[in-house]
């Protein structure tokens, strides 16, 4: 399943000039800040059909029809199904697809994002010289990841709490039907939607017009 990134212009980069490339990527960069990133996970179960007595009343009674719910399925999760290939079939299948919103991020969840990164223990030298080695090593931040994704996710004070009910069951949502590369990803992307370059230049600019601002004269 593809990531959904809202008005990103689709051009071909082969085609492009540094400039153009940069344009592009600008642009990419501030449609994730304005309008974040949606996505899709499919569950581990196959769809269920409403029982005969329900599916025979709605098909009757179309405008009073029953709603009904797989209550294997959470009721806050929203989940729909979806129509997806099937490699190993060479066909179509009917699966259960949750989706997912990560919308532009708060200050707070930034921070607390900013905060489980401190954890993760990286060294580029170690990475150059050993790379199998510091790969494996490295997996073990898989469930901090995972946890970002969450907070992020949430992406509110209350619910976001690093270690509240709510990031502790999304992250082991992840950890179960995300695989490395969908992961990876997602952690790219919310880097990105942080914006650390905005926040540097922001802090540069506070500080240069607290240098050269002029001093307030002072009437005895």
């Amino acid at each position: 399943m593809g990531f959904l990134f809202t008005n990103i212009i689709q051009m071909d980069n082969d085609n492009l000039t540094k400039e153009e490339r940069l344009d592009l990527e600008e642009q990419a960069i501030e449609a994730l800040l304005s309008y974040g990133v949606k996505f899709s996970v499919p569950l581990k179960m196959s769809p269920k059909d409403p029982p005969v007595l329900i599916r025979t009343w709605n098909s009757i009674f179309q405008k009073h029809q029953i709603k009904w719910r797989d209550k294997r399925i959470n009721k806050g999760w929203n989940v729909e199904i979806a129509e997806v290939p099937d490699i190993n079939l060479s066909e179509t299948k009917n699966v259960y697809m949750r989706y997912f919103h990560i919308k532009p991020m708060y200050l707070g969840t930034m921070d607390m994002i900013r905060k489980l990164a401190l954890e993760m223990e990286y060294d580029e030298k170690k990475v150059q010289e050993s790379t199998i080695t510091e790969g494996d090593r490295l997996m073990k931040f898989t469930p901090l990841m995972a946890k970002i994704v969450a907070v992020a996710t949430l992406n509110c004070s209350e619910s976001a709490a690093i270690n509240s009910k709510e990031v502790k069951e999304l992250q082991n949502f992840y950890l179960h039907h995300l695989t490395s590369s969908r992961l990876q990803k997602l952690c790219g992307i919310i880097a990105k939607m942080s914006d650390k370059g905005g926040f540097i230049s922001s802090i540069r600019l506070i500080q240069k017009a607290d240098v050269t601002a002029p001093k307030a004269v002072r009437v005895e």
